[in-house]
């Protein structure tokens, strides 16, 4: 390499190693450094012209600061989070749904997701109902196929404020399934939801006002898919299981603009998160017969690689700032590897009843947990 090259590599080699890693902001942080701009654009008259005003005359130590953590800028990457969460079908649902014979599916599923507070997203707790009705079919030789009509209710509320988040949506996913062997097959599904967020976020003042709550309601899609090769080896009574699979999801947000006149009313914009999750999966079933039927009860444990949801940029402004100031703050980063286990227990019954359910836990979150429940019956017709 000639000396002067090999001069300028060396140096931006060592500017690289120089600079400072980045550190991730907060919505609190961010709205405390641009206050003074976003207040200098506010409208005359306007009631973040009044606001502004109270907070820059206020006597109280640290007012700007303390406006800024009223705002509870966190909770909008939370709702983008938790409008994200894992709805695709669990692994009892899809071996109960594909069966030899055409029949009708239903099922209720319970989740439940806990996540701590950080310095970057706000704490919450978000229950999920899910109400599955779906028919499955095989119509030839090793081919099995599925649908499901799927309605959610999701109520996320924000930990230490009255900020809350409601996801109503309506969804469709097929399932299809083609055995290779007796031992192994391939299966895949693919869905679409549609639906909507109520959002709530309150804002306080350094004054003696009361809090005002700032609306919306966006609309809300989510596409999903996912592919897997699935295993089992029999010995005895005995089932031995394994999966391999890929599991991956988009939900987009739609922009909005806040309405209740607390003058810190926020413009939103479009938001996108995106998933991308491998998984592996192991697990040991047993079949126990009875005079009433049959009796399968089932333990699986998996690890999950988390390959997207990288941490994003928010930009928001504020209704009445005619600067058009952008307040950017940053999104958490997310668990890349975690683990899960389901215990799900299958009873069937004569005349082609068969009913399951299970529970599901994940492991290894740095700020979050989850559980699912979920109970389910199927007629074959």
């Amino acid at each position: 390499m000639h000396p002067i090259a090999r001069t300028t590599l060396a140096i931006a080699v060592a500017a690289c190693l120089a600079l400072p890693a980045y550190a991730q902001e907060s919505g609190t942080a961010a709205l405390t450094a641009q206050m003074g701009q976003v207040c200098a654009g506010a409208a005359t008259g306007s009631a973040l012209a009044s606001r502004c005003a109270t907070i820059f005359t206020s006597p109280v130590p640290n007012a700007v600061a303390i406006a800024a953590d009223h705002n509870d800028l966190e909770e909008i990457p939370g709702a983008g989070r938790g409008a994200a969460k894992d709805q695709w079908p669990s692994r009892a649902e899809v071996d109960t749904l594909l069966t030899p014979k055409l029949a009708l599916f239903v099922s209720v599923d319970r989740d439940h997701v806990a996540r701590s507070i950080d310095d970057i997203e706000a704490a919450f707790d978000a229950d999920t109902t899910t109400f599955t009705a779906g028919l499955d079919w095989h119509p030839m030789n090793r081919w099995q196929l599925g649908i499901t009509l799927n309605r959610a209710h999701e109520n996320q509320q924000f930990r230490g404020s009255e900020g809350r988040t409601q996801t109503d949506s309506t969804g469709v996913i097929g399932v299809t399934s083609f055995d290779l062997n007796e031992h192994f097959s391939l299966n895949g599904y693919f869905g679409r939801f549609w639906g909507s967020q109520d959002i709530r976020r309150v804002v306080s003042f350094v004054d003696n006002s009361a809090p005002v709550a700032e609306t919306a309601s966006p609309g809300v899609a989510r596409t999903l898919g996912g592919v897997g090769l699935d295993a089992n080896f029999a010995h005895g009574s005995w089932l031995w299981l394994g999966s391999l699979g890929f599991d991956g999801a988009r939900t987009a947000i739609d922009g909005y603009t806040e309405s209740g006149g607390s003058g810190f009313d926020l413009i939103v914009p479009n938001r996108s998160v995106k998933t991308q999750r491998g998984r592996l999966e192991v697990g040991l079933a047993d079949t126990v017969s009875a005079s009433w039927g049959v009796w399968q009860p089932q333990l699986r444990v998996g690890l999950i690689h988390e390959f997207s949801n990288d941490e994003r940029t928010v930009g928001v402004r504020f209704v009445d700032d005619m600067s058009g100031t952008v307040v950017r703050f940053d999104t958490g980063a997310p668990d890349r590897d975690w683990a899960q286990a389901t215990f799900s227990s299958t009873f069937t019954l004569p005349h082609g009843n068969s009913g399951f359910f299970s529970i599901g836990r994940e492991f290894g979150h740095t700020t979050s947990t989850a559980t699912t429940y979920a109970i389910g019956w199927r007629i074959e017709l």
